[in-house]
């Protein structure tokens, strides 16, 4: 069971988004779950935590994705539109601000990119790509108030972004065409993105799509930093750097907690290099397999530690990560069945 555990959470998330359009009973499906030995997924320790069983676990998705109304082409370009005008709007101050509004709609941009290969990569339909490209236009539309006001995009010197882009949505009517069933599961994915971690009390639909949305901000977050951090010009952008100071070597704490496979936590970090181990550090939290193909075969990692001091903590500390990251890729190599292959 444990082998397998990141196959059986895709697999059953697939299952779910697709039952519906399937010419089969939900009957059918559990039996066939039930007698397929690699895929007795809906009691499976860490998969599954509402402790309703397989009928609750499929009821729950029932429930709430009946209520997204099918979401047109047409009105993702228009919300696209909206995003453009809005954003334009902080492009006329300072040079610094200009910038740094640019680095924030490219990596919007980008971040839809990364969401919607995500979602094809798990069979999700037409509409349910609409939804999670929506999700990702919006995830950080309060950064850019956040650094026009403040100056900074450190949340805890000026405010939680995706809290204060909930506020800007909800001021502008920008999702008011939607349910309101629709509206609050796209807020709730925006306040739930950067979260030290999702709750437990959510359920699957939301799970699903924030973990769509963190794995492909991530994605993006990496090509920014790698990017930045190999351009050699010299230039420092403190919005980036989150204005920590260059200095030797790394905190025990940070190390502790990538030594011990955790996120680290913000309050850990002292230092530049502190905050470079924190973007190492979100291997820990990826959900998909796809993601963890496209760090391995973008080398993020790697481009991390070539700017990184050699030492032998950050050896040791990378010696956890690829083990991590192989494990993962490893345990993702399961035979698939003709029921997934359709899906």
């Amino acid at each position: 069971m444990k082998k397998s555990a990141i196959f059986q959470w895709e697999r059953a998330t697939v299952l779910k988004l697709q039952l519906r359009k399937m010419p089969i009973s939900f009957e059918s499906v559990l039996n066939y779950l039930v007698k397929d030995s690699c895929c007795k997924i809906f009691n499976a320790e860490n998969i599954i935590n509402d402790g309703g069983g397989s009928n609750y676990y499929l009821k729950i998705y029932e429930n709430e994705q009946n209520h997204v109304k099918t979401i047109k082409k047409k009105t993702v370009k228009e919300l696209k539109k909206w995003f453009t005008h809005y954003t334009q709007t902080f492009k006329y101050g300072n040079r610094e601000l200009k910038h740094n509004t640019i680095l924030k709609e490219e990596h919007t941009l980008q971040v839809c990119n990364e969401i919607i290969t995500l979602a094809d990569k798990l069979g999700l339909n037409n509409n349910e790509r609409r939804l999670a490209e929506i999700i990702a236009l919006f995830h950080d539309i309060g950064r850019f108030e956040q650094f026009a006001r403040f100056k900074t995009f450190v949340d805890k010197q000026s405010g939680n972004h995706a809290e204060l882009g909930i506020k800007i949505l909800k001021k502008y009517g920008v999702l008011d065409r939607f349910e309101d069933s629709t509206k609050s599961l796209i807020f709730r994915t925006i306040q739930y993105h950067n979260r030290a971690a999702l709750p437990h009390e959510e359920t699957e639909t939301c799970l699903l799509f924030s973990k769509l949305l963190r794995d492909a901000d991530k994605l993006d977050i990496w090509r920014v930093v790698t990017d930045y951090y190999h351009r050699g010009n010299g230039k420092r952008n403190g919005a980036i750097e989150l204005d920590l100071p260059d200095t030797p070597g790394i905190s025990d704490e940070v190390y502790q907690d990538m030594i011990d496979k955790k996120i680290v936590k913000i309050n850990h970090m002292k230092n530049l290099n502190d905050f470079k181990l924190l973007q190492v550090g979100w291997i820990f939290d990826i959900n998909f397999t796809a993601t963890f193909q496209a760090v391995r075969s973008r080398r993020y990692l790697e481009m991390i530690r070539d700017v990184l001091p050699e030492s032998e903590k950050i050896d040791k500390i990378y010696s956890v990560v690829h083990s991590y990251l192989d494990k993962r890729l490893q345990n993702s190599q399961t035979t698939i069945s003709p029921l997934q292959t359709a899906l």
